[in-house]
C-alpha cells in the first residue's frame, strides 16, 4: 500500500475522524494541531494509564485545541485537528522514529506501548495517523487552489518544566526547518506584545525531529513554521482567547506585510 493509499483509508468509526474546521476558509493560512486530543479508543484501555495521566502534557497539548478553533474562526482559516492522544500514535513524528510510539514520557511509563509488534504499530498508523495527514493534505490542497500561496502554521503547547529540568523562561517558541522566513516574521510580530519572550527554534527545534511541517510543505515554497505556547498560559478561557486573538493579529500582519509569492519560490506539487 502506498502512502497516498494510506491517506485515503477510511476510519471505521467516524467519531475518530480528524476534526476539520472551515475546510473552505478563504484566509491564506493552513492551521494544524497534531496533539489536540487526549482521547484513546476503548479497545486500548487508556493504554494502561490512569485517565488523569492522559490529560497531562504527556498525553495532550493542553489548551491548544481551543486556541486553534478560535483562531480558525477569527481568520476564516481552515484547520485540521488530530482526534487521538499523542500517546496512542504521535502524528508529529516520522513513523520510523521511536517517539511515534512512546514507551515512557516525562517519567510516566506507558504500559500499552510496551513491546508493540510491527502489526500493532501499523494498525494505529492506518486507523489514526494516515487519515489525519490525509485530511491535512486534502484541505491544504484546496486552500492552495483558492489562494495559491498560503502560510502553514502548526500549533502546540508545552510544559513550563520538563522533568527535573530548569524552568522555561519564555512564553513560547517557533519551530522551523527548511525556511525560517515565517518564523522570523512571527517572532517579530509577537515580540511587539509587551513582555512576550518568544524562542527561535526553542524550546524545541524543527531541525530533524518533527513530521507535519516537513511532510506537507518541504520543497513546496510554502512559508511554514510551528509555534509552541507554554501551557500554563492556556489554563483559562481568557488565556486561550488572548492567544487566539494575539495570533490572529500577528498572522494577518504577516500576510499583509511580507508573505507574498514574490519573496519565496513558486509552489511545486507536493510529492506524497
Amino acid at each position: 500500500m502506498t502512502t497516498n493509499d494510506r491517506m485515503k483509508t477510511p476510519v471505521a468509526d467516524a467519531s475518530w475522524l480528524p476534526e476539520i474546521i472551515n475546510p473552505e476558509g478563504r484566509f491564506p493560512c493552513m492551521i494544524v494541531c497534531d496533539h489536540a486530543s487526549s482521547r484513546v479508543p476503548a479497545a486500548y484501555d487508556n493504554l494502561g494509564l490512569d485517565p488523569a495521566d492522559l490529560e497531562k502534557h504527556v498525553g495532550v497539548d493542553i489548551g491548544i485545541a481551543e486556541v486553534v478553533r478560535e483562531l480558525a474562526r477569527l481568520l476564516d482559516a481552515p484547520a485540521v485537528l488530530s482526534p487521538t492522544s499523542r500517546l496512542l500514535v504521535d502524528c508529529n513524528r516520522w513513523i520510523e522514529d521511536s517517539r511515534c510510539f512512546l514507551t515512557e514520557s516525562d517519567g510516566i511509563v506507558i504500559p500499552g506501548n510496551q513491546n508493540l509488534s510491527a502489526a500493532d504499530r501499523e494498525e494505529r498508523l492506518e486507523a489514526y495517523f494516515w487519515p489525519y495527514h490525509g485530511e491535512v493534505h486534502r484541505v491544504l490542497t484546496g486552500l492552495v487552489e483558492r489562494v495559491r500561496h498560503p502560510l502553514f502554521l502548526s500549533l502546540h503547547s508545552c510544559t513550563r518544566q520538563l522533568g527535573g529540568g530548569s524552568l522555561r523562561d519564555m512564553d513560547g517558541g517557533t519551530i522551523w526547518h527548511e525556511n525560517r522566513v515565517f518564523s522570523d516574521a512571527l517572532i517579530a510580530q509577537l515580540s511587539e506584545e509587551t513582555g512576550l519572550v518568544i524562542g527561535d527554534n526553542a524550546p524545541y527545534s524543527g531541525i530533524g525531529g518533527t513530521f507535519s511541517i516537513d511532510y506537507h510543505t518541504w520543497g513546496s515554497g510554502l512559508p511554514a513554521c510551528g509555534l509552541e505556547i507554554v501551557n500554563d498560559l492556556l489554563l483559562t478561557q481568557q488565556g486561550r482567547s488572548l492567544w487566539a486573538e494575539r495570533l490572529a493579529r500577528a498572522v494577518k500582519a504577516i500576510v499583509h506585510q511580507s508573505m507574498t509569492p514574490a519573496k519565496l519560490p513558486a509552489r511545486e506539487s507536493v510529492s506524497l
